[in-house]
């Protein structure tokens, strides 16, 4: 069983008491209090401070160097911990490389307090330095706990990946990574054996990356579904709260999690760490779609036709892979973009989700052109949907218009400024469609609309896509109007 903990960050034993109340009542096994938080804090603050806490508890005082406040020195150090021990918390926090002296000498002695004997990693190292780390604290107290911060989903899957290994040993341990890209180990912390997830109150977070103590308590208290978001960059994406917002209107335990992959890192290992972890799925956004593809065992129709994938459900061993941008593009365009035998249709981009617009159009029986930076990668969707590769420089020497002009780029995305059209491709009552929803109006959008071209932005295609995503890992029926309002509101 993994506990919930509740970090305590009050200056002061009152309001410390008062918020242990709180996490208590909001579902926490334990609280830890943060005694390098506590003003002026002595040996003798720490009985008061005891006393104030009705409930299991963990003493900590962190030193600066491990990511703390605590300035003390090794002499006032051991002092204030020793009166920890001496004050009955049911588990006392020590440093590795700050208390080793003190641990050695602690451990000829009986005390009722548990040692938790934790180091801090504050930048991501090698799985051998992780392992070492582990082995050490284990070797130092009676629970082991490394935390490391992690800047990227590789760092964050070699976590899961050793928690997995050390699972159901008779020693316990706790392993999490610190920031953004670690919280998959708050999620899945049960799942990879630690003894304990580190949470905090509703907007007082002790450390980089914890979830609030209701959040870390639903995902530990029954049956849940872990979500992700595999790309480069994934930060611009409102795909978390569009998901669960869903979760949520059906009353169901989950969390979504942008993971971001450097190029060129994701891989098949990568996916089943996160299967065994408990991940129902994840969706594929740039610029790993063509790359998932290969990485499924088996694809469904629109990937297929696509051959892109941005939605992968796991299947007990099985990564199974489908093209749900397909069934978005379509649904936000019916009604509003009508496409006849002769309908020109110009694509800016070569990417994953152009293979979907491209397949879409093409069975309406658009006449597709499609132009890209990489003129590689155009010739290749030319091929394979029938259609027109040319490079802009062309296109615009042509002064050639067309009825729907899609941006399929990243350009003009969050992040990534710019325009990547020209007006005087938009011909008499064209259509500009942009696959871009944030912002949620790009520089194209508005000189299209200018122009006196209908914009149609990528909200729509985004929300209509992650409902087919969602329906495929659990085969539930979504509310996408809950979905929707989340994400516009996420854009606000």
């Amino acid at each position: 069983m993994t506990l919930t903990v509740t970090s305590l960050m009050e200056t002061d034993i009152a309001s410390a008491g008062r918020s242990a109340k709180l996490a208590f009542s909001q579902g926490a096994d334990v609280v830890e209090v943060r005694l390098d938080h506590i003003r002026d804090v002595v040996p003798e603050t720490v009985a008061k401070l005891r006393r104030e806490i009705l409930g299991p508890a963990i003493a900590t005082l962190r030193s600066k160097r491990e990511g703390g406040e605590s300035l003390h020195g090794p002499e006032e150090r051991a002092q204030i911990l020793m009166a920890a021990l001496g004050a009955s918390f049911e588990y006392v926090d020590f440093e590795l490389e700050n208390d080793r002296k003190l641990l050695k000498k602690l451990s000829k002695e009986d005390w009722e307090s548990e040692a938790i004997v934790s180091t801090h990693i504050l930048e991501p190292v090698s799985r051998a330095k992780v392992e070492k780390a582990i082995k050490e604290t284990s070797a130092l107290g009676d629970i082991a706990k490394v935390a490391m911060q992690c800047d990227s989903a590789t760092d964050a899957l070699m976590l899961c990946e050793i928690g997995l290994g050390l699972a159901g040993r008779k020693k316990r341990y706790v392993l999490l990574g610190m920031g953004g890209q670690g919280q998959v180990t708050r999620a899945v912390a049960d799942t990879m054996g630690s003894y304990m997830a580190f949470s905090c109150l509703e907007g007082k977070e002790a450390a980089p990356g914890q979830l609030d103590t209701i959040a870390q308590c639903n995902l530990l208290s029954g049956p849940r579904f872990v979500f992700g978001l595999i790309g480069h960059p994934v930060s611009h994406s409102v795909s978390k709260p569009m998901q669960e917002a869903a979760l949520a209107a059906l009353g169901v335990a989950g969390i979504y999690l942008p993971l971001d992959f450097e190029p060129g890192t994701l891989d098949r290992k990568a996916l089943r760490t996160m299967q065994k972890a408990g991940f129902s799925g994840v969706n594929v956004t740039i610029p790993y779609k063509g790359k998932a593809f290969e990485l499924c065992d088996e694809k469904l129709q629109n990937a297929e036709a696509t051959n892109a994938v941005n939605t992968i459900t796991f299947k007990k061993v099985r990564f199974v892979g489908e093209n749900t941008d397909v069934k978005g593009f379509s649904s936000s365009i019916d009604g509003k973009i009508y496409i006849l035998r002769d309908s020109k249709a110009l694509l800016i981009g070569a990417g994953g989700v152009a293979r979907a617009i491209a397949y879409v159009l093409g069975e309406r029986g658009a006449k597709i052109t499609i132009t890209d930076i990489d003129m590689r990668a155009a010739n290749k969707l030319a091929r394979s949907c029938h259609g027109r590769p040319v490079t802009l420089k062309k296109l615009l020497e042509s002064g050639e218009t067309f009825d729907i002009v899609v941006n399929c780029s990243p350009v003009g995305m969050k992040g990534h400024p710019g325009n990547p059209i020209k007006s005087s491709l938009l011909g008499y009552r064209s259509t500009y469609f942009d696959v871009i929803y944030n912002p949620p109006v790009t520089e194209a959008m508005a000189l299209a609309r200018e122009s006196g071209s209908r914009v149609i932005g990528g909200l729509e295609m985004l929300v209509q896509q992650g409902a087919e995503s969602f329906r495929l890992w659990t085969g539930i029926e979504p509310n996408v109007y809950a979905m929707r309002e989340a994400a516009r509101r996420a854009l606000e």
